[in-house]
């Protein structure tokens, strides 16, 4: 059997979030193609703020784990770098600055190191230990690690999932006059230039994809589709139609529930007083209790969400601010969920939507939208099935298994210089 190691560097735990469910079901795809997963996390870089952290079963099951630098103590993983701990007594320091409102504004301020090149030697580290591992093919998460696939033996194949551009999002959010929250992010061209190492390039956006294509069209880029499963069997009828949002703790799903509740959600309850809202996921923690209404019902994290599942439950998308894709609309659509969206929710998946999901332009197209679901019960079930139908078809990936089949010591041509 064929090996592949993934490399990455942010927190695995078990959190309710899209970018977990996009290497997972990559790790699926890779299985599907006939590799043996191992995964590497990087010494300082994948703690981010805290110096101790768990795995996700997700994760860990089936997949062989390499954490170099930790001490592990039962199921949590203990950072032994000074640089982790100092800069968790810095992110104390912050939220003491942050609950006080003391010190400049950009003191306060926790920043994701996310879109950073990690430090060269971690970059060196991770690669002499993929290599001393023999893999047929190395895969990393995000742009940010692409110049370490320069530093690997040049008889590895090499892949690069982007399921979020920083680029991307630094464009969106100066588009909308807010500061993204990843500190000093690359342009266009720069994080093209870190993606030369890979023989594969695997965008979870179709945009993402056309805009680094034209930018180095030498490299396969590959949409890799954000499957999801499809729970036919498992579909419920309502007496009567409900809404359902699913959101991470994250600026987007923030500021789009935030949206809905405040210019949305007042004048659907005016003409459908006892339509229901469910919010679910840890978005809903921290909403601002004065938009919460009686119907409104906060769920927290849900295992099973095919309890929501059926042409009776209106997934919304009043998402402003996306960059990458948003995986919730494939999990809407094998649910059965018709779907409520803005343009901005479904960018990402190009034209294969079209005639399955009905977005809105503005605050009261929404509202009109989401009244026509909610009193159109046939309207609803067509929406159900061809989203359903879309789910089994065109959002599955035999492209992403067929490259991924060939990706191994054959398909690398050692081009491109290295980017540090």
């Amino acid at each position: 059997m064929k090996s592949l190691i993934i490399i990455t560097h942010r927190r695995l735990d078990d959190e309710q979030s899209g970018s977990k469910t996009y290497l997972r079901r990559m790790m699926d795809l890779a299985e599907e193609a006939g590799f043996r997963l191992s995964l590497i996390c990087l010494p300082t870089s994948t703690f981010s703020n805290r110096p101790w952290a768990s795995v996700s079963d997700i994760f860990a099951r089936d997949t062989e784990l390499l954490w170099p630098g930790t001490l592990k103590l039962g199921g949590r993983y203990i950072a032994l770098s000074p640089m982790v701990w100092a800069r968790f007594g810095w992110r104390l320091v912050q939220e003491a600055l942050s609950r006080l409102n003391i010190g400049p504004a950009h003191w306060r301020k926790p920043w994701s190191n996310l879109a950073a090149i990690p430090p060269l030697r971690e970059l060196d580290r991770a690669a002499r230990l993929a290599a001393t591992a023999a893999p047929d093919a190395v895969m990393v998460e995000y742009s940010s690690l692409g110049p370490l696939l320069h530093r690997l033996p040049r008889h590895i194949g090499r892949a690069l999932l982007v399921h979020d551009s920083f680029a991307a999002r630094q464009a969106l959010f100066e588009a909308r006059g807010m500061i993204s929250d990843y500190p000093n992010p690359p342009s266009f061209e720069e994080e093209a230039a870190r993606m030369t190492g890979a023989d594969l390039i695997f965008h979870a956006s179709v945009n993402e994809l056309e805009t680094f294509k034209s930018l180095d069209n030498k490299p396969a880029h590959i949409w890799f589709r954000p499957t999801a499963p499809v729970y036919r069997d498992k579909l419920h009828a309502r007496p009567q139609a409900e809404l359902l949002y699913i959101g991470a703790n994250q600026q987007g799903s923030r500021d789009a529930i935030s949206h809905f509740l405040q210019d949305i959600w007042p004048h659907v309850l005016k003409r459908n007083p006892d339509t229901v809202l469910n919010i679910v996921g840890p978005v809903g923690a921290n909403l601002d209790s004065g938009l919460l209404t009686k119907t409104v019902r906060i769920h927290g994290r849900v295992e099973d969400l095919t309890a929501f599942a059926g042409p009776d439950m209106i997934g919304l998308l009043p998402t402003r601010l996306m960059s990458g894709i948003s995986i919730k609309v494939g999990e809407f659509l094998g649910m059965g969920l018709p779907i409520a969206a803005y343009g901005a929710g479904i960018d990402g998946y190009g034209d294969v939507l079209e005639g399955i999901v009905e977005t809105a332009d503005s605050a009261d197209s929404f509202v009109d939208l989401v009244i026509t679901l909610l009193n159109d019960s046939a309207l609803r079930r067509k929406r159900s099935e061809a989203g359903l139908i879309a789910a089994e078809t065109v959002l599955q990936n035999p492209e992403v298994i067929s490259a991924l089949s060939g990706l191994d010591a054959g398909t690398h041509t050692g081009r491109g210089k290295q980017i540090s």
